[in-house]
């Protein structure tokens, strides 16, 4: 990554993380979560990457009672090649069933990816996640899903091939912590 790109990281991290005015018990427009996950990644067949065990953060905001902006960046390396995605999503969290206990998560924004050597290179393009949350206790979520990522390469000069995909399926942990 370059100094620069860890800057707008950093700036975007800050943002999500300033003090917002006290949600009540649901959350609301303000609420902001942080969390943790492991996501198993398939690589697209034409970078020779296999597959790969991801480890990552994720930050959320909640704009309204259901629909949030979310932030997450993992690190994984598959066959040698260090590889790091950066998410933003806008994603809908819609209750299942009587209570809030239990949400369908359906989100699309924007992946970026960073591929160490023999690549040294980026790529970006278009991400959705489907998934479910479940909340363990008050105050700690359980959420699952599967990320579908799709990057087109116009360049000629490109290393990749005009189209490629990942996918990952992932688990983590979330905690609301200005409720």
């Amino acid at each position: 990554m370059t100094s620069q790109t860890r800057r707008v990281l950093a700036v975007a991290a800050l943002v999500l993380a300033q003090p917002a005015a006290a949600a009540a018990a649901a959350q609301q427009r303000g609420t902001m979560e942080v969390g943790g996950f492991t996501r198993y990644v398939n690589f697209d067949n034409g970078l020779g990457m296999g597959d790969a065990l991801a480890v990552g953060g994720e930050a959320t905001v909640y704009l309204g009672s259901k629909l949030t902006l979310d932030v997450d960046v993992a690190h994984a390396t598959g066959n040698s090649v260090s590889y790091t995605p950066v998410h933003l999503r806008l994603v809908d969290r819609a209750p299942i069933g009587g209570g809030n206990r239990l949400q369908a998560l359906f989100g699309v924004g924007y992946v970026r990816n960073w591929y160490g050597t023999p690549y040294q290179a980026s790529d970006g393009g278009v991400s959705v996640v489907l998934g479910l949350g479940y909340q363990l206790s008050g105050r700690l979520w359980l959420r699952g899903g599967v990320d579908l990522d799709a990057m087109f390469h116009a360049a000629e000069k490109s290393p990749f091939p005009f189209y490629n995909g990942n996918w990952g399926v992932r688990v983590g942990v979330g905690l609301p912590f200005n409720r």
